[in-house]
C-alpha cells in the first residue's frame, strides 16, 4: 500500500475538490486529504485501486472514500458537503 498527500493525488481530482469546496463556502485547507493506494478488501485478494480519507481539520469529522480512476469521490464528497456532514463553513 502507498499513501498520497492530497499535492500528489491527480490535477482533476485536487481541481474537483477544490471546486466542490469553494461551491460550499470551504477552502481546501478546512480539509486534511490523504490516499491509500491498493487497499486490500476483507475476505480476498481483491483490492480497490484508492480510498480516499477526508478530515475537517476543525471539528474532527472524517470520511472515506473508494477512489479509482476519476473524480467518483470528488463527487461523493460533494454530497457531503451539501448534506452538512462536514459542519459549516468557519466565518472569516
Amino acid at each position: 500500500m502507498a499513501q498520497k498527500l492530497f499535492h500528489e493525488l491527480p490535477a482533476d481530482e485536487r481541481e474537483s475538490f477544490e471546486s466542490a469546496c469553494a461551491l460550499h463556502g470551504f477552502v481546501r485547507e478546512d480539509f486534511d486529504v490523504s490516499a491509500e493506494e491498493g487497499i486490500a478488501l476483507t475476505g480476498g485478494p481483491s483490492r480497490i485501486p484508492r480510498e480516499v480519507t477526508v478530515a475537517r481539520v476543525i471539528g474532527g469529522e472524517v470520511r472515506r472514500y473508494p477512489g479509482g480512476a476519476g473524480t467518483s469521490w470528488t463527487t461523493a464528497f460533494e454530497q457531503d458537503l451539501e448534506r452538512d456532514v462536514f459542519g459549516f463553513p468557519l466565518a472569516d
